[in-house]
């Protein structure tokens, strides 16, 4: 590929995900959480038991972790620092995807493919969110690259592959490697590939294990029933929806969540039609077109598996998007070449056409006011507002009109793009209009990002935790009611223990049967003595007021209301 093409798309693809990240509070949850655990281990110095408030966590392994600690030792424990893996991440699944797709289709499919994975919500959305998807992402990206090299009879290749797959198993769960492994084994028993220990060499594994297996060792060692935890509770039980120490999070059905991932890919899932067909069809004359074969299985195994499982969340479908962004860029580079048997040009823009007028007309008319958002929409793709729906809550929510200036912009921005669409699909020039497609989504996601940030303010417990802070003395006991996850970075400015009421469907639910948590979590008759003896307590509550333990609570002055949350006292100020 043409150096100057691909490192101006990085350049872009780049300031796209970096800029900004620290204008927007922490979200709670996940991202306070994740980035309460990281100062823990950069505090305590222990980087094989993570903790927070002092419990242990056993739910993610700890390559996160390691590196926000790392980012926090340099910047101090901000919102950029933690984010900045996940955004570093989602640049190298771009590049890396670039790259697969330089090897197997020329400099434009890499080109098209990398901008492509970047260019859509749900890779953004994640990549500049404190979650450890994107670097696992990033590794699995990393092992098909390896694999794909060895097979077209590369030196090393498998070195990468299974190198990969340790890192992934350090960074999402032990069972990362398992889906790699099983479709890379369904791709050679369709092409018939042997010997199979060809691809499964004995150093192989023992690189994977060698990587990955220390620190889950070291943890068991450390902390009696995590292996059986993470692997029967956290995962074959949860497959099965039967877990002992179930968190919160409530899973979306399959429908929702096909059309979840769907819309979390727009525009390029208009094209996977065409995509998914030219893989999947025989024959597959040499090595290339095997791997793109074997693209079109890694996307199926991925989507697929989990519109299966009762158990998904809204990003469950990320780990299919490198896949799907190199079908689609070759189905794009076979249109302007005009191959045999290719789309007609069209076929793939006259959809996208469709979709970005839709959304000039949806943005304009929610600019005006005039286009209600549906509740029970919102929460197909808001974790946290379905947890709370489930038990009977609505979530905290901005008023419309500080997302006006967003949607304003937003409705220019597709605007403009359906006009020159429009004039490519007249003069049947599918270069120009996936040209305008990439441009109209690498200026949209900015904004996106100013509507992600306002969204997080709206959420945040940093209001709550100021008005904390302003009140706390050195003596004070400190209380929250729900899970902690819910206000974990409030945990950053008050550099002490919380005590936990009510919390333990929880990621600490499992760390809380250690005797040393005993004291962080509070039964309710626990915080009624401390509420009633000398001193100062205050709680803060995620549960509304007519469901809480503070209606129990004798005095109990509101002191402050923001972001979902509500602040008492047994003292008034």
């Amino acid at each position: 590929m043409p150096r100057v093409p691909f490192g101006l798309a990085l350049l872009a693809i780049g300031l796209m995900y970096l800029l900004g990240l620290g204008a927007a509070p922490f979200l709670d949850p996940p991202e306070g959480f994740h980035a309460a655990i990281a100062q823990t281990v950069r505090l305590s110095g222990d980087w094989i038991t993570l903790r927070m408030d002092g419990v242990r966590y056993f739910d993610k392994p700890p390559m996160l972790y390691w590196l926000i600690s790392a980012s926090f030792g340099v910047a101090g424990p901000t919102e950029a620092a933690a984010r900045v893996w996940p955004a570093l991440a989602a640049i190298g699944v771009a590049a890396v995807t670039g790259r697969i797709g330089v090897i197997l289709g020329g400099p434009r499919v890499g080109l098209l493919a990398g901008l492509i994975v970047a260019a859509n919500m749900g890779m953004f959305v994640f990549g500049r969110e404190v979650k450890p998807d994107l670097v696992f992402i990033l590794f699995i990206v990393l092992a098909y690259a390896g694999f794909i090299v060895a097979y077209r009879g590369g030196r090393g290749g498998l070195v990468l592959f299974y190198g990969s797959l340790g890192l992934a198993t350090l960074t999402k769960d032990l069972l990362g490697a398992v889906g790699p492994l099983a479709v890379v084994a369904l791709f050679l028993w369709l092409t018939r590939e042997r010997p199979y220990s060809t691809w499964a060499p004995w150093w192989g594994l023992a690189i994977l294990v060698g990587i990955a297996l220390p620190w889950y060792l070291a943890v068991e060692l450390r902390n009696d029933g995590f292996l059986w935890y993470t692997l029967v509770d956290n995962h074959l039980l949860n497959f099965t929806r039967q877990r002992i120490f179930p968190d919160e999070d409530v899973p979306l059905g399959g429908l929702q969540f096909l059309g979840v991932t769907a819309a979390a890919f727009l525009p390029w899932t208009l094209c996977m039609p065409w995509a998914l067909r030219r893989a999947l069809r025989p024959p597959w004359a040499d090595a290339d077109a095997r791997l793109l074969r074997l693209h079109g299985l890694w996307a199926v195994v991925v989507v697929g598996f989990f519109t299966l499982s009762p158990f998904k969340l809204p990003h469950y479908g990320l780990p299919a998007f490198p896949a799907l962004a190199l079908l689609a860029a070759r189905v794009w580079d076979d249109c302007i070449e005009a191959l045999p048997g290719a789309a007609s040009p069209r076929a793939l823009m006259v959809p996208i056409l469709v979709l970005f007028a839709i959304l000039s007309a949806c943005f304009t008319l929610a600019a005006v006011d005039r286009l209600p958002i549906p509740v029970e929409a919102m929460q197909n793709i808001d974790v946290t507002a379905r947890n709370l729906a489930a038990r009977g809550q609505a979530a905290a929510a901005s008023p419309l009109e500080a997302y006006v200036p967003v949607i304003t912009k937003s409705a220019l921005v597709f605007s403009a793009a359906t006009v020159a669409l429009a004039v490519a699909v007249w003069r049947r020039w599918p270069a120009a209009g996936v040209g305008v497609a990439l441009a109209a989504m690498i200026a949209f996601l900015p904004m996106a990002g100013e509507g992600m940030a306002q969204f997080a303010r709206g959420r945040s417990v940093r209001p709550i935790t100021e008005a904390l802070v302003r009140r706390l003395g050195s003596s004070d006991c400190i209380a929250h009611e729900g899970a902690l996850e819910n206000s974990a970075s409030m945990l950053l400015a008050l550099k002490r223990p919380v005590h936990v009421v009510e919390g333990l469907q929880s990621n600490l639910a499992f760390g809380a049967t250690f005797p040393d948590a005993r004291d962080v979590f509070w039964s309710a008759a626990r915080l009624q003595q401390a509420w009633a003896a000398p001193g100062r307590c205050f709680l803060v509550s995620t549960i509304e007021p007519g469901r809480s333990v503070a209606g129990a609570l004798q005095p109990a002055h509101l002191l402050a209301r923001r972001g979902g949350r509500w602040l008492y006292s047994n003292t008034a100020d």
